[in-house]
């Protein structure tokens, strides 16, 4: 027996296969069941008093419009482990009460209802609100998976339109509990073009995938399509997505990289599902950023999706281009260009660590590099009656310091009342200033007035001042007192 359908959804659900059959009464799901069970389960139980317990604890199914499934039921009733191809998985099915077609016969009316037990309430219930109650029940509290099981109206006494009023009631409730869930079309006839055209139609309609099957004549390869299709309704667990590395080492200041992250974003934020790994890559490919999209890796019993993307040398160009500007319009340009970055990044390098931490913490300081060290000559130095050499060496020692300034703009207007108005249209954001910054007071941006004042003052700051702090910084860092006393003047 083909058992990959069956140990693929196993791992995917932590070898704990509880599944929940729902749906409209008549429809099929005791039978599904029975068929299911008969195919799938029994064979791979060796244990032959155990055999025939499930046997016996099967739902039972008829013909006609009389309900069979009077109350939730449990197969087996206690949960069963099997031992498939040394993996271990812990099954059991809910068969739950229908969903009533008012044309169906044994759950009384609504003048006297019939009664039913539940295992959620110590007293019976109306069958309707056991139906109803039962369905969320099971599929959010009983079981990771749930199968919907619906009829063409092809057997049976109820036609197909009875069946389609409880699916557009349940289902959409179905997927509000965010449960993987497939559905099973039970029909007389599988392979007929009006079931075939029906279970695509509901599959356009909900979203959810549809098996079409005979509940009856079920074959092992019919349970093996619902296990597979079931396991397509997962969430996709982890999605890679690959760029080439020239894309991961920028920034979304870049145009290009801004569109290629967009994209990307969209799609994973339009499709969550397994079977929508494939809608990802057309979408992909669809966008005409990429000039090749390839599905590296799909494993369906983990949700893992592995999908390698490639740009055209176009690309690459674009994107050098918007970086060097005119820079790289000839090879010595692009050249000069590199050898300055490289003397820039040097230089950068040494004070990287300053000026994050002046910017966190508004003071920072550069450790000299060996190269930047100066050896002083040795010198013979007394100590207690005893002489020594004394061997000291100099560096700069770059310090940063966040210092803010301070440049205002006091505009004129007028009236108390006039001043207060042109507050109020300013609508500061901080998230957004930049309308405010562009704003003009006298034919001149707010911008470029807010920024000479700061300018007037950074320009202004006399050399000896400047000298001074130095001085008090050399004495702090060569010396074994940590205080500063300052007198400003």
């Amino acid at each position: 027996m083909n058992e990959e359908a069956l140990m693929n959804l196993s791992n995917r659900m932590q070898n704990d296969f509880y599944v929940g059959v729902v749906g409209s009464v008549r429809s099929g799901k005791s039978t599904f069941i029975n068929s299911f069970f008969k195919l799938m389960v029994l064979p791979n139980i060796h244990d032959e008093f155990l055999k025939h317990k499930i046997v016996d604890e099967l739902p039972q199914s008829a013909a006609g419009k009389q309900i069979m499934t009077v109350e939730p039921k449990f197969v087996p009733s206690t949960s069963l482990e099997l031992d498939i191809n040394d993996t271990k998985l812990t099954l059991r099915f809910v068969d739950c009460v229908g969903e009533i077609i008012p044309s169906s016969e044994g759950y009384g009316n609504d003048s006297e209802p019939r009664l039913v037990k539940t295992p959620w309430y110590d007293e019976a219930i109306p069958f309707k609100e056991a139906a109803s109650i039962g369905t969320e029940k099971v599929i959010y509290n009983h079981s990771n998976l749930g199968v919907y099981v619906t009829s063409d109206g092809s057997f049976g006494e109820f036609k197909r339109y009875e069946y389609e009023a409880v699916e557009e009631r349940l289902i959409p409730k179905m997927k509000e509990m965010n449960k993987p869930f497939v559905i099973v079309l039970n029909t007389k006839d599988p392979k007929s073009s009006q079931a075939e055209k029906l279970s695509k139609s509901l599959e356009e309609k909900y979203g959810v995938s549809v098996v079409c099957l005979s509940a009856v004549n079920m074959t092992q390869e019919d349970c093996n399509r619902v296990l597979d299709k079931a396991l397509s309704e997962f969430p996709i667990a982890d999605l890679e997505i690959s760029l080439p590395d020239y894309i991961e080492v920028i920034g979304e200041d870049i145009s290009l990289k801004k569109e290629i992250m967009d994209t990307i974003s969209n799609v994973e934020n339009k499709y969550k599902k397994v079977k929508d790994v494939q809608h990802i890559c057309e979408e992909l490919k669809s966008s005409n950023l990429f000039s090749g999209v390839k599905l590296e890796l799909l494993e369906v019993s983990t949700g893992t999706a592995s999908i390698v993307l490639d740009l055209d040398a176009s690309k690459y160009q674009e994107i050098v281009s918007e970086l060097l500007g005119n820079h790289a319009e000839s090879r010595a340009d692009f050249i000069e260009y590199l050898y300055k970055s490289r003397k820039a990044n040097e230089v950068y390098e040494q004070v990287k660590t300053a000026i994050e931490e002046a910017k966190q913490t508004g003071y920072g300081v550069s450790i000299p590099r060996v190269e930047d060290m100066k050896l002083l000559a040795p010198t013979v130095i007394k100590k207690n009656g005893m002489y020594g050499v004394k061997l000291a060496a100099q560096a700069p020692c770059i310090h940063m310091i966040a210092v803010n300034v301070e440049s205002s703009f006091t505009p004129i207007i007028g009236s108390e009342e006039q001043s207060k108005m042109l507050i109020d249209s300013f609508h500061m954001d901080e998230d957004n200033t930049e309308e405010m910054w562009n704003k003009e007071f006298f034919g001149r941006k707010l911008f470029d007035i807010v920024n000479d004042g700061m300018k007037s003052k950074i320009y202004h700051m006399p050399d000896r001042s400047k000298e001074k702090i130095k001085s008090v910084l050399d004495k702090m860092m060569n010396s074994n007192h940590n205080s500063l006393i300052a007198i400003i003047l």
